[in-house]
């Protein structure tokens, strides 16, 4: 049993995942896909990266899926890049990631 698995009927959803494995001989970013359960919130909010960056939010998701920064979330035909991650903390083996969200793309 997931760690979402009791949310999941209820509040969650499936999303793709789209992980960047690395980049093709134009330079051009080359992405997995896999299909995750999310918990997904739309909250717009700003914030400073720790290079001083300023970023904003449009969404977060939380999911047990070992996203990463500059992977896309598709969900509904439009994709979302991971701007930024956070963990919350679990009592059992398997680790709650936060993925903050960009603003999306077609």
């Amino acid at each position: 049993m997931g760690l979402l698995d009791a949310y999941t009927s209820s509040m969650g959803e499936f999303v793709t995942w789209r992980h960047k494995t690395g980049v093709d001989a134009n330079v051009d970013p080359v992405y997995s896909d896999s299909t995750i359960s999310v918990l997904w919130y739309d909250e717009v909010k700003s914030f400073q990266t720790d290079e001083g960056r300023q970023l904003q939010q449009i969404a977060y998701i939380l999911t047990s899926a070992l996203v990463e920064k500059d992977d896309l979330i598709t969900r509904g035909g439009y994709s979302w890049p991971v701007i930024g991650l956070g963990k919350d903390p679990s009592m059992g083996p398997e680790q709650m990631r936060k993925a903050y969200l960009g603003q999306f793309m077609i």
